[in-house]
């Protein structure tokens, strides 16, 4: 069996980014269905959370032949940055290939998820010699998840996962999840592998390529560089502690060490990442994770995490007691994912539960499977060692029920998205899939308008036109300056709470040229029509669900 070992772990690989990917291509599979619902089909991702369209937006940019993104969720002026700057270069990649916007996100997914499972295959390989671990280990990893909780819903007992609203924690999502996320992932754990895995030594060159790929997941997904950092600090301390040299020997070998000098020369990323959250727009988004930090729900976390968190505290204390310094980094890195977890809860510079997707599982799958490999090696008779490899069945049996569980509740989610009616715009706006007429009065403005004119809609329409017209916005994403002033101000002025010359002063101070009058706006303004309250607004484009008006 094990002399086809390579052939068994490219078939999980496959199986498994198949299962994951499976309901983006079931998605595809139903927009036939929209046609008689004059509802338009786009191909989203991670519909939980109104961040989809920040992102493609910055795709977008990539089409605009842009070298530094910008934030088009706000009108203030300003200049371009390299924050998230990985989707606007996903974008150009998207744009020589002749793609959509859409596509060239999901491009990003389809590149990455592949690329983790191969470093995860990498590690296994390197903690497993036996063919056996080595298959078991890279399944565990993949598929440990959630304990299940029993709720009822009206009346009926139902099986669920704990925090199903954090997909990161699915394990079934991770696999295929959100790009710049993967990203993150795979370079900080290549990162790893080399540095402090790797019997090969750090010449400079190599070291050169190593401190430019830290640097981009630094721009990229800060998180996963923090962590990084943190666990080749750790381990410095811990190799400095217990050398037995005199002390000024063991400073010059520190300071000489490619590991210092990585870790020094990786920190202008974050740096730059400071410095720039200090200035408009830019700053919007810490201030958004000061306001509204994403804190980790300890008990609801650990139990979401499932049996592989007990298994890898337990591995953890057996391999220090075991000395077993290979195991280090992935002790590390759980170790210093909780503390940052818990630093980050009182300095509110960025969201705990941030830190939660550096890639815990895999360090925490590895570390669980080794603690199995430990247990089964000490017993000798028989039928205690086969009562081991039928628990090791039976939890990953147990875990690829949970995953089945996710996949049928995405694909719920995605047949109630096509079956919905009610609202007609809704707000998050992935919930559902936009109406025609709406769609077509932002493609109106993408034809007609420039890519630097300023957009006032309410908050669906102001998510998706930087996403789909290519327009700046005045209000619509947690990244808009000011979020909560201007959320009111867009409420005045729908409301007509504004008077004709509030509303022009508005209007000029907010660098505004277009206004969207759509199904959300009307509603505000109990379907009256606007230009009765602002004459001087001049409309440029109308069908039933939409009015665009000029200023």
């Amino acid at each position: 069996m094990f002399k086809y070992k390579n052939c068994i772990l490219l078939g999980i690989l496959l199986f498994f980014l198949t299962f994951s990917f499976y309901p983006t291509v079931y998605e595809i599979r139903q927009s036939p269905r929209l046609k008689v619902k004059n509802r338009n089909f786009i191909l989203e991702h991670n519909y939980y959370w109104p961040d989809f369209n920040l992102y493609l937006s910055k795709v977008r940019q990539g089409y605009e032949n842009r070298w530094l993104a910008v934030e088009k969720y706000t009108s203030e002026p300003h200049r371009g940055s390299l924050i998230q700057i990985f989707y606007l270069y996903m974008g150009k990649i998207g744009m020589s290939l002749g793609l959509q916007p859409n596509i060239a996100y999901q491009l990003g997914r389809i590149i990455l998820s592949p690329l983790l499972l191969i470093v995860i295959l990498m590690l296994v390989q390197y903690y497993f010699r036996a063919p056996l671990w080595q298959i078991l280990a890279f399944v565990i990893t993949l598929v440990s998840g959630s304990f299940l909780k029993i709720s009822r819903i009206d009346g009926t007992l139902r099986l669920e996962r704990f925090m199903e609203w954090w997909s990161n924690i699915d394990s079934l999502q991770r696999i295929t999840f959100i790009p710049h996320i993967l990203f993150g992932q795979v370079i900080s754990f290549y990162l790893l592998f080399r540095i402090t895995l790797s019997k090969n030594p750090l010449k400079k060159s190599r070291l050169l390529i190593y401190i430019i790929l830290a640097n981009l997941v630094g721009l990229v997904f800060p998180p996963s560089l923090i962590t990084l950092l943190g666990v080749l600090i750790l381990l410095q301390i811990i190799e400095f502690i217990k050398n037995p040299k005199p002390v000024s020997q063991k400073v010059n070998l520190l300071l000489s060490s490619p590991e210092l000098r990585f870790i020094l020369f990786s920190l202008p990323s974050l740096l730059y990442l400071y410095i720039t959250t200090k200035i408009i727009p830019w700053s919007a988004l810490v201030e958004f994770h000061r306001t509204h930090p994403m804190m980790i729900p300890f008990d609801q976390y650990v139990l979401g995490t499932g049996p592989v968190i007990f298994l890898g505290f337990l591995a953890g204390i057996l391999a220090i007691i075991s000395k077993e310094k290979r195991f280090y980094p992935m002790i590390l890195w759980v170790v210093v994912t909780f503390l940052f977890a818990a630093l980050f809860s009182v300095v509110k510079e960025q969201s705990p539960l941030r830190f939660t997707q550096t890639g815990l599982f895999i360090p925490l799958g590895i570390l669980g499977t080794y603690f199995m490999y430990r247990l089964a090696g000490v017993i000798n008779l028989n039928f205690y060692r086969y009562l081991i490899f039928f628990l090791i069945v039976l939890y990953i049996g147990s875990n690829l029920f949970v995953m089945k569980m996710s996949l049928n509740w995405q694909l719920s989610f995605i047949n109630q998205r096509v079956g919905a009616d009610i609202p007609a715009v809704p707000f998050p706006p992935q919930t559902m899939y936009p109406l025609t007429e709406w769609m077509d009065a932002i493609i109106w403005l993408k034809n007609n308008t420039g890519n630097e004119d300023v957009v006032l809609a309410e908050i669906t329409a102001g998510n998706f036109i930087p996403a789909y017209s290519g327009n700046f916005v005045y209000f619509g994403q947690s990244n808009t300056v000011d979020y909560n002033r201007k959320g009111d101000e867009v409420n005045r002025f729908f409301t007509a709470q504004m008077t004709d010359s509030q509303a022009g002063i508005f209007l000029r101070n907010g660098r505004i040229g277009y206004v969207f009058f759509g199904v959300q706006e009307k509603e505000k303004l109990g379907w009256k029509n606007l230009e009765e309250y602002y004459p001087f607004l001049k409309p440029v484009f109308k069908n039933n669900s939409v009015v665009i008006y000029r200023i």
